[in-house]
């Protein structure tokens, strides 16, 4: 049994260096025997070559002795000598290593003539490898892909420290990265992102290759599941109206920003039991649309609608999904019959919170308020019978209408005339894009009757310094369109308050476009 370490090397008749290994006896034929005393191992470790004819000491009997030649034996001499060196070489490939070793079996003096023909050494050869790929089997566009293989020699010995080539892909979108081997023969390396087209195989291959000076070169391959993240952009209507259809609408694209044709998304209006859902498929630009053909969603405080879209991936595309804030459009409004601030020198105060009222509604629904009416309300100064107010919404289109009535009404306070009221009628309305308000009433000032044209903001001069105003109307601030109209509107001299009556405020938010 050879120990195959190689302790030195001794140089051959062809000028190549033969490994001398551990455990090789100098003599292992019957013809040596005994060996010759300082021309074994030992003589080679010490001078590096195989001994001139000048270093022989002494002979052994080898007068007409035939040294026979078989495959694995050659038979050396010197030109201008008689010594005849016989050594194995041999390329066994249990070595690992590719080359070919020596064991000295004899020593003998020879004619030249006998060895006159003899063959050369044997010279190095490479030895085989084989790769296998040991990596990941899926690769994700965009993301780290680690490729490794292992480095085995023709007996399943691993190879350490040697280059390992990876490339991911074919052609102008190949990508390669080289890991080394290591004790085990494993080589990897890590490509960063991954980018390689798609394709409809769903799948990229690798080749691994190796190849150096010492090993004859080999090569495996392998093929990778290709996946590719997509993109979900919401491209459909950004306002709702309760009552009314919504088309919803998604752009899917891949990781190279392509269209994603052929697609199913899902898109979901709203949460828990309000959800209404629909689905659409991808064209050639990579949108889906479908429609929810009567929006039905709860009006929230921040007035919005939640929406997600999503798409749930397939064999070669990632699941994505984005979502949206849908603006809902709703209907705010509030009329009361009568409020007063009075503060006049020698008067009492007179402070009226308005009164009947409606408070303030905000729906997205068909609504309508039942307040009821005040039969009247009295004092020396202010005396006002019936007041109704009432505000209704209706959908498709969304539109708010509130209005106030008052039956009469009698203002009598110092340093102004007397004003008489009677069938007063005040509306505001409001949908998206169109607000309208008027004023109906017969008035007297002083007992005198005043003919009031209806149009908006008519204001009238009083004795004393102060003003009636009639019909006025004024925007509502914070609504996409909106009107407030106070039917009759008093403003006392000096800073002394003001009297209303029937009030109306009427707004619609969130119109869009």
């Amino acid at each position: 049994m050879i120990d195959w370490t190689v302790v030195d090397t001794f140089r051959g008749t062809a000028g190549n260096d033969i490994p001398l290994r551990e455990g090789q006896n100098d003599c292992k034929t019957p013809q040596c025997n005994p060996p010759v005393d300082g021309f074994g191992r030992r003589h080679i470790l010490e001078h590096g070559v195989v001994p001139d004819h000048d270093d022989i000491q002494e002979t052994v009997g080898t007068e007409g002795f035939r040294v026979p030649a078989p495959d694995n034996r050659m038979i050396c001499t010197n030109t201008d000598a008689s010594l005849v060196v016989v050594y194995v070489t041999h390329n066994d490939p249990r070595s690992g290593d590719g080359r070919p070793f020596g064991i000295i079996t004899a020593y003998y003096f020879l004619p030249c003539l006998q060895a006159a023909d003899c063959p050369g050494p044997e010279q190095p050869h490479k030895v085989d490898t084989a790769l296998t790929y040991t990596g990941t089997d899926s690769a994700v566009n965009g993301s780290r892909a680690r490729l490794s293989a292992k480095l085995t020699n023709v007996f399943g010995t691993p190879v350490d420290g040697r280059a390992v080539r990876f490339a991911l892909g074919t052609g102008a979108t190949q990508q390669t990265c080289t890991g080394t081997t290591t004790a085990s023969g494993t080589a990897s390396c890590t490509l960063a992102s991954v980018d390689q087209p798609q394709g409809t195989s769903n799948a990229v291959p690798v080749a691994v290759t190796f190849g150096d000076d010492d090993y004859n070169p080999s090569s495996t391959s392998a093929e990778l599941g290709l996946t590719s993240p997509t993109e979900l952009d919401y491209t459909g209507v950004t306002h709702l109206a309760n009552g009314t259809p919504a088309q919803l609408a998604a752009e899917l694209t891949d990781f190279h920003g392509d269209a994603l044709p052929g697609r199913s998304v899902r898109f979901v209006l709203g949460t828990g039991e309000d959800q209404q859902s629909c689905t659409g498929t991808t064209g050639g630009t990579g949108t889906a649309t479908c429609t929810v053909t009567s929006v039905d969603q709860p009006l929230t405080d921040s007035a919005n609608v939640p929406l997600r879209a999503s798409f749930a991936g397939d064999a070669g595309y990632l699941a994505s999904e984005t979502s949206a804030r849908l603006m809902l459009q709703h209907a705010t409004g509030r009329a009361y019959g009568l409020s007063a601030h009075v503060a006049l020198i020698g008067v009492p105060l007179l402070e009226i919170e308005p009164q009947p009222d409606t408070g303030t509604v905000r729906t997205a629904d068909v609504t309508a308020t039942d307040t009821p009416c005040s039969a009247e309300y009295s004092s020396p100064l202010l005396s006002v019978q019936k007041l109704c107010p009432k505000v209704t919404t209706t959908l498709t289109p969304g539109k708010v209408t509130a209005t106030s009535t008052v039956a009469q009404a009698r203002i009598g306070l110092p340093g102004v005339p007397v004003i008489e009221v009677s069938g007063l009628t005040a509306v505001s309305s409001s949908e998206c894009g169109r607000t309208t308000g008027s004023t109906t009433l017969a008035l007297k000032i002083a007992g005198v009757p005043v003919t009031v044209s209806g149009d908006p903001n008519t204001e009238i001069p009083l004795v004393g310094g102060g003003r009636l105003i009639v019909n006025e109307q004024l925007p509502s601030t914070g609504a996409d369109a909106g009107l407030k109209v106070n039917g009759v509107h008093l403003v006392l001299p000096a800073g002394g308050g003001e009297v209303v009556l029937a009030a109306t405020d009427s707004a619609m938010h969130n119109c869009g476009d």
